[in-house]
């Protein structure tokens, strides 16, 4: 940061000092602006100066002087002194651009990895002519017609929690989850929300929430079984930080319980915050879909995978740093290698 800091200051010195020369340059010019009769024969001849051009002009206003030879004559002047000035800073400013940089580098941090000062450090896209859309996607890299169904089913939950998040407030709620957590009503309105979508759906036989962590048979004819967080990070949401939504799907042949995350036919991850959108896995890889204009859903990212070696960190619950040694080293190995919360 020392060496940025530097390096930007000697920048600005290197403007400033570009500015002064620029100023000395017009001044000077209009100073030896006798130099100018090949120009305008009518400067060399009278010999005008900046200062004493002022002084004259602004005489004249003040007594209601009509002199206009002698303003033709002086604005002449510092007319062909601007132009050989502006003409002497555009050569040094294009001989400058020539000149190769001799050594000198830009101003970027020696680590790319590190820091987030550029836009670019968290995302390269471009912007595209058009954005496939869900069901293009789907046609494509989701071929069970079920599981488009399911699909289809969590996205419209996603939008029904993404606009009681806009329009509720964020207070306590009466009751108690079972793990004895004090619920917020934006809590219970996402919770709501997925069991509704769970006990109407035909393709869903099972399903369990973290608030509520026992198995409910909802359909019988079903052909999935849900778990899901409704809204984690719900402690954070009424300072209105991005929040989101977690669900795991598995088929009824192996069920929830004894099943482990491997047996997942679907997962997805919303995330509610200045844009609502959701990860996804589909037969060949990580989706990115958000939701656009008309609440329709667009694929805004594909085939997402996490770098092998990244400089970005995230650690939950820092409060058991204090009392897990190998957490509390983990989290000192981001530290000192300046990884990125």
């Amino acid at each position: 940061t020392d060496q940025i800091w530097h390096r930007c200051s000697a920048a600005m010195f290197c403007k400033r000092r570009c500015l002064l020369v620029q100023a000395i340059l017009f001044v000077a010019c209009s100073f030896l602006s006798s130099q100018l009769s090949f120009f305008l024969p009518s400067v060399g001849r009278h010999q005008s100066q900046l200062l004493p051009t002022l002084s004259r002009v602004a005489a004249a206003g003040a007594y209601g002087i009509n002199d206009s030879q002698t303003r033709s004559r002086d604005s002449y002047a510092l007319t062909g002194a601007a132009m050989l000035g502006f003409a002497v800073v555009g050569i040094l400013g294009a001989s400058r651009k020539s000149l190769p940089n001799r050594g000198m580098k830009p101003c970027y941090a020696e680590d790319d990895a590190y820091g987030a000062s550029h836009t670019s450090f968290y995302t390269d896209a471009v912007a595209k002519d058009k954005y496939d859309t869900i069901d293009e996607v789907m046609g494509k890299s989701l071929k069970d017609p079920k599981m488009q169904g399911m699909v289809h089913e969590l996205l419209d939950a996603c939008v029904k929690i993404t606009e009681a998040l806009r329009v509720n407030l964020v207070t306590v709620n009466d009751a108690s989850n079972a793990f004895g957590d004090r619920q917020l009503t934006v809590d219970v309105i996402a919770d709501d929300l997925l069991w509704d979508l769970a006990k109407t759906s035909k393709f869903v036989c099972e399903a369990s929430s973290e608030e509520e962590p026992e198995i409910l048979k909802t359909n019988p004819d079903g052909q999935y079984v849900l778990c899901w967080d409704p809204l984690d990070g719900s402690s954070i949401v009424d300072n209105n930080w991005a929040v989101g939504t977690i669900v795991g799907v598995w088929d009824k042949s192996t069920g929830l319980l004894g099943a482990t995350g491997r047996d997942q036919v679907m997962s997805l991850v919303a995330l509610y915050g200045p844009r609502t959108t959701v990860f996804m896995t589909m037969d060949d890889g990580v989706y990115e879909f958000t939701l656009g204009p008309g609440q329709q859903w667009i694929c805004s990212r594909e085939k997402i995978e996490i770098k092998k070696e990244c400089k970005i960190f995230a650690p939950a619950n820092l409060r058991v740093a204090q009392e897990v040694d190998g957490y509390a080293k983990l989290v000192d190995h981001y530290m000192t290698n300046k990884y990125t919360l």
